[in-house]
């Protein structure tokens, strides 16, 4: 949580300092939300909405970056996967598997691998659902089985694979 009520300029850039030498493979970073009848609430030093969202913004832009390098480290490793949902190639394109955090979509990694025909949607055996990053899988896996496959691309928390045959 950033912005919390008190939080210095000087202990934000100390947090950013943290995230970089800490490395986290998984980080989610949220901005403090003022609740009414709360201690934190009732304490002096609010900072505003406004720098508050660019606090937890700057934070995820460090984490994004950090991301992308550890998944880009995955390119050509193999990992065994959970397969959840087909999808076709239209739903994929909807989706903008781009860049995906937390559920929602983002723009903006122009080097991400598009899929041409079916995919499945997946996850590594260390990835909560709906939570951490998918894994975009090149064709029909069985769903609910586990799965061996080669890490072939990545956005900034997703990765793109192909079944290992």
């Amino acid at each position: 949580i950033v912005g919390f009520p008190g939080e210095t300029e000087k202990r934000f850039e100390a947090l950013l300092d943290f995230i970089r030498e800490t490395r986290f493979e998984r980080l989610g970073v949220f901005p403090y939300s003022r609740e009414d009848g709360t201690r934190a609430g009732g304490m002096r030093g609010q900072i505003p909405e406004a720098e508050r969202q660019a606090r937890c913004e700057a934070a995820m832009a460090v984490q994004r970056e950090i991301s992308r390098e550890h998944a880009a480290a995955l390119v050509g490793k193999k990992i065994s996967v959970l397969a959840e949902e087909a999808v076709e190639d239209a739903e994929t394109q909807n989706a903008d598997i781009r860049s995906w955090e937390h559920g929602h979509s983002r723009n903006g990694n122009e080097d991400a691998a598009t899929f041409e025909g079916p995919c499945t949607l997946a996850r590594g055996e260390a990835d909560a659902p709906d939570i951490d990053g998918r894994v975009y899988v090149q064709g029909e896996l069985p769903l609910g089985d586990f799965s061996w496959v080669r890490i072939t691309g990545h956005t900034d928390y997703d990765l793109q694979a192909e079944l290992i045959q």
